[in-house]
């Protein structure tokens, strides 16, 4: 930016995200919650669409990550999945979670308890997902290193595996005209 073109309010506007403009989107997952009603949970997004690819024009454009908010009530599940190309950042706001690692489709899925302010990050390949083991909800920061991560995978054989083929298949077909 030069400064003979530059202005704070456009600055402002493309680059700042506020709270009160921001809402709960508790259906851009809801897909997982019509599989089990403990994978209910809310996203609220801050920079780029993150890996659901959702059309939400009040975010700050990504250039190199997306950045969102997650609430996880109490007892809920954010499934395992795996990103094949890019590692995924969960920062705990508050509450306690236990983060769920799985390093591949056969292995045991190992168990992570954090609390307030503790953070993981899980490189691109490794099966991860969360959930809430509190009495209240769960608040999270989620980064994702890509403003265009792949669409995840769910571990082989799952009920959200089969529904991700199935989409797939669909959305194929639309595309080819069928």
């Amino acid at each position: 930016m030069s400064n003979n073109a530059f202005s704070i309010e456009e600055f402002e506007k493309k680059y700042v995200a506020r709270l009160k403009d921001r809402k709960l989107d508790w259906n851009v997952l809801k897909f997982q919650e019509e599989i089990d009603p403990r994978y209910r949970r809310a996203q609220m997004r801050y920079i780029g669409r993150g890996a659901t690819a959702n059309n939400d024009s009040n975010v700050i454009a990504a250039q190199h990550f997306t950045l969102s908010t997650m609430v996880l009530p109490p007892g809920c599940v954010g499934p395992l999945h795996l990103h094949d190309d890019v590692e995924e950042v969960f920062f705990i706001l508050q509450g306690k979670v236990t983060a769920l690692i799985q390093v591949d489709d056969d292995s045991e899925t190992y168990e992570i308890s954090l609390g307030e302010r503790d953070c993981i990050s899980t490189p691109p390949g490794v099966y991860r997902g969360v959930r809430n083991d509190g009495d209240t909800e769960a608040l999270m920061l989620v980064m994702v290193g890509s403003p265009k991560p792949n669409l995840p995978t769910y571990p082989k054989g799952s009920a959200l595996e089969e529904l991700r083929k199935q989409r797939a298949k669909e959305r194929e077909a639309i595309i080819n005209g069928q």
